[in-house]
C-alpha cells in the first residue's frame, strides 16, 4: 500500500518550551518545507542536500520572517516512517508552532491524524505490529521495568521471540504431517514420532 500524501504535525509536546518540533513526512515533504525555508546558505536546496544532516535557516511566509530553526532532513526509505520525512526545530512557544504548522499546510501538506506517523512506519515495514505498540508504551511508561520492557518491545525483542516459537512450532507440525502422510499409505507410522511430538509439546 503506497501512501503518497504529505503529512505535518507538532511533534513535541504540547505547552511552552525552549524548543519545539514540527515533523513533515511523504512524498513531498522536503518539497513542501524547501518552499518555507531560508537556509544561512542562500544557494542550498534541501532537495540537494545528504540524508540525515541539520541546516540552519529561518521560516519564511513570503518576505516575512516566522523563527530561526534548524531542520532536520531525513531521505526515505532511512526514515522513522520509510517516507521522506523533515523536521523543523523551532522555537518552543505553541503560538509560533502554529504559525509555522499552518504555513507548512498552506504549502502541500495536511494536519497528521493521531498516531499517522507510527501507522506510516508499520504500513512502510519499517516496524512490526507490536513495535507500533510499543511506542505508545515509551511514550507512557511510569517506571524503569516498564521503560525497559516497553524499549525491548520497540527494538523488535517479543517479535523474534514469537517468530522463534512459531518456527519451532512448524517444525512439530512437520512431524505430524509426515506421520499422517505414513498412515494413507498404509505404511507403519515409526513410533518415536508420535513420542518426539508430544515431548516436544510438552516443552
Amino acid at each position: 500500500m503506497k501512501i503518497t500524501d504529505t503529512i505535518a504535525a507538532i511533534s513535541s509536546a504540547a505547552g511552552n518550551s525552549g524548543i519545539g518540533i514540527i515533523r513533515v513526512s511523504g512524498d513531498e515533504a522536503i518539497e513542501v518545507v524547501d518552499k518555507i525555508f531560508r537556509p544561512a546558505n542562500k544557494n542550498k536546496k534541501l532537495a540537494n542536500v545528504e540524508s540525515h544532516t541539520v541546516h540552519y535557516g529561518h521560516i519564511m511566509d513570503g518576505d516575512k520572517t516566522l523563527d530561526q530553526v534548524l531542520v532536520i532532513v531525513m531521505k526515505n526509505p532511512h526514515s522513522y516512517t520509510g517516507e521522506d520525512t523533515v523536521e523543523i526545530d523551532c522555537h518552543g512557544g505553541m503560538l509560533i508552532l502554529k504559525k509555522v504548522l499552518d504555513l507548512v499546510l498552506k504549502n502541500g501538506a495536511r494536519t497528521a491524524e493521531p498516531g499517522e506517523f507510527t501507522k506510516r512506519a508499520f504500513l512502510n515495514g519499517r516496524i512490526d505490529l507490536s513495535q507500533a505498540e510499543a511506542v505508545m508504551d515509551i511514550i507512557t511508561a511510569k517506571t524503569d521495568l516498564a521503560m525497559k520492557s516497553a524499549l525491548m518491545q520497540s527494538n523488535g525483542y517479543l517479535s523474534r521471540e514469537i517468530n522463534k516459537l512459531r518456527e519451532y512450532m512448524l517444525n512439530i507440525l512437520a512431524l505430524v504431517e509426515f506421520a499422517v502422510d505414513f498412515t494413507e499409505d498404509d505404511e507403519e507410522i515409526d513410533p518415536s514420532i508420535p513420542l518426539k511430538v508430544a515431548e516436544s509439546l510438552e516443552k
